[in-house]
Parts: C-alpha cells; structure tokens; sequence
C-alpha cells in the first residue's frame, strides 16, 4: 500500500495516555487518509505504563505490519541485555538506573528476565533504521562522515556528539529522537529532525507529518491536541 502521509513519533518512554491521544490525533489531522506511523524507539522505561504501551504497538504493528513501523531505541537495547540470563551485574544496574524500576511495576515483575517472552523477542527483532526517498528514520542519529549501510549498532541507538552539532548533508533528513529537547517542541535543522519532546518528563508527545512531494515535515502535532506548522528552510 502507498501511504500519503507519514507521521513520525518520538520517544515515548511507558507514557501510554499520551501515546493513546496522540495518535488520535493524527488520525483526525489525516482527514481519512490511511497514514503510515514511524516510531524511532524507546517505548520502555521512566514512565508508567511501558505494557501497555508494547501491547499497543505489537498489535497495531501485527494486523498493519507497513502501515506500523517500529524501530529499536537504546532503552529496548539495555531493557533486552538486563532481561538475558547471561546478564552482567552492570547489565541490570545500568537499564534499572535508567527507568528499569518502573518498567518492573507496569508488568509487575521483580525480574526483567519476568518480562513475557514474546515482547521481549518482539523489542529484539525491530529493525534500527526504516528509509523513503527523502528521511532516514533512526534513534539516536548517524556518525557524520559514515555511509548509512556502515554505521555502527551503537552509533545508531546511542550517538548525540558530534552528530547534534554537525551540519552535514546526510542525502536525506535524519528523524531521530533520544535527546529530549528542553523547550518541549521539536528540533529541526537543515540535516536533521529530533522529535523527541521529553514525554517522559512532564513535556508533550510529539508527531511530526511528512509527505512523500517534501522533505521537511508540513505540520507537528502533540498529544494535547496542539498542532503547527514548522519554520521554513
């Protein structure tokens, strides 16, 4: 199926409501249109709801598999090395020390190794980065000066310097998420687009809606109902 919009989510970190109302919006902003989402990771940890916020995304993702595009984020990465039975002690400390804690409490497990089976083979199957013609969708973002097909697993899910500050032209506008922005709305650049408002925090969830004909996104919306145009380029 060709969808003809695209919106573009960022980390949302267990805070279900805000995903529930969100993607509602965007459902009313497509007017009918069957729009594909893309979420760029970390669905777990810090807020309170991380089930149901895997249940959401693994059934949308199972009856609409093009339209529900989810990819891997740092969280699941640290969520899946905490949960293996060959974990380190620093392994567990490191994802508990992170929002692990509330994590436990949404499923109400002790033990991430508790967490069911099938979410945690879903969190480590997800893909890293998802491509159209005009966006690279990823985490956390790219090594400047690394072809796409060479970047490192690590790079992807855990980079900000010096990606952030770099102003390179990637071919295509990178959409990432990882670094919450402190003002609450999205970041855009002439190379990149961080998505990630810091849900987790107090700050909204953010969508941003791309169309095939443009690059830069036409319009945001956040899980409040708010929606705008960004700054032109």
């Amino acid at each position: 199926m060709v969808y003809s919009i695209t919106f573009a989510i960022g980390d949302i970190h267990g805070c279900f409501d805000e995903l529930e109302s969100l993607v509602a919006a965007c459902d009313l902003l497509s007017e009918g249109k069957n729009p594909r989402f893309v979420f760029v990771g970390d669905y777990v940890d810090r807020g309170p709801d991380t089930r149901k916020v895997i249940d959401f995304l693994m059934v949308s993702q199972h009856r609409e598999p093009d339209r529900f595009i989810c990819l891997r984020g740092n969280h699941e990465a640290m969520l899946i090395d905490a949960a293996n039975k060959d974990r380190s002690d620093r392994d567990l400390m490191n994802w508990w020390a992170n929002g692990g804690e509330q994590t436990l409490d949404s499923y109400g497990a002790n033990d991430p190794g508790e967490i069911p089976a099938d979410h945690l083979a879903w969190m480590k199957a997800l893909p890293l980065t998802f491509s159209d013609r005009k966006r690279l969708y990823v985490h956390a973002g790219v090594r400047p000066g690394v072809s796409v097909a060479d970047q490192s697993e690590k790079d992807l899910l855990w980079i900000r310097e010096p990606f952030l500050s770099c102003d390179d032209d990637y071919g295509a506008l990178v959409v990432h998420g990882h670094t919450p922005t402190k003002s609450g709305l999205p970041d855009l650049r002439s190379n990149r687009l961080n998505i990630d408002t810091g849900a987790c925090f107090g700050r909204p969830l953010t969508a941003a809606l791309f169309t095939p004909a443009q690059r830069m996104p036409s319009l945001y919306c956040n899980n409040g109902g708010e929606f705008w145009r960004p700054r032109s380029w």
